[in-house]
């Protein structure tokens, strides 16, 4: 396919095929368009990680958009006398939300998670709602905004998603919700269908 909205520079033959596929079907599934602008620099997971580019961007309608982050890697064979340069793309969705949930973490709990918070108890608990609180960790820099925010419809969203190896981290009424893996086709319509539901509570 020619004209991929990508920066397909340094990619390999089965990373340009794998974002024509992934193009084709969120054009198939979503009526998306390009972007004027992009808004990722407040954001502590774009702004840590210095290998990463933005390599194009997809809206999905006017409160979310899919940005195609570009991941440059360095790995060195035998005792370091080659060195093997790559690029791999990433996946995060940018959501606007209807409500302000200020500075937050959400992301899979793990055992780590839960034998530190009996020592430095700092997550955020939804009493009415173990499933979800059993499953995510929460942190937040208000608990006032947050609460109420993080409400039974954004909770199931999150719960009934196809998997839960993402990030979300908020900024007032702005998400971006990350997974660390490389692209896949269903993952990537899997977070596109969730960046929607979010965008539409």
């Amino acid at each position: 396919m020619k004209n991929l909205p990508f920066d397909i520079t340094g990619l390999g033959v089965d990373e340009v095929q794998l974002l024509e596929d992934i193009y084709k079907a969120l054009q198939t599934r979503f009526n998306i368009r390009l972007p004027n602008d992009q808004h990722l620099n407040n954001f502590e997971a774009f702004n840590n990680n210095e290998n990463a580019s933005i390599g194009g961007t997809i809206v999905l309608n006017d409160n979310c958009y899919l940005t195609f982050v570009k991941v440059h890697y360095q790995a060195r064979e035998g005792r370091g006398i080659s060195l093997t340069e790559y690029y791999k793309y990433q996946v995060w969705a940018f959501v606007k939300l209807a409500a302000d949930f200020g500075r937050v973490l959400i992301r899979r709990e793990t055992f780590t998670d839960k034998i530190v918070e009996l020592i430095h108890p700092q997550e955020l608990h939804f009493n009415d709602d173990k499933d979800f609180s059993n499953r995510f960790y929460v942190i937040t820099n208000d608990k006032e905004k947050t609460l109420p925010a993080i409400n039974t419809n954004f909770r199931s969203a999150l719960l009934n998603n196809n998997g839960d190896d993402f990030v979300i981290e908020t900024i007032n009424q702005t998400a971006v919700i990350r997974n660390n893996n490389n692209i896949e086709v269903d993952q990537t319509i899997a977070l596109a269908d969730l960046a929607i539901k979010l965008a539409l509570l």
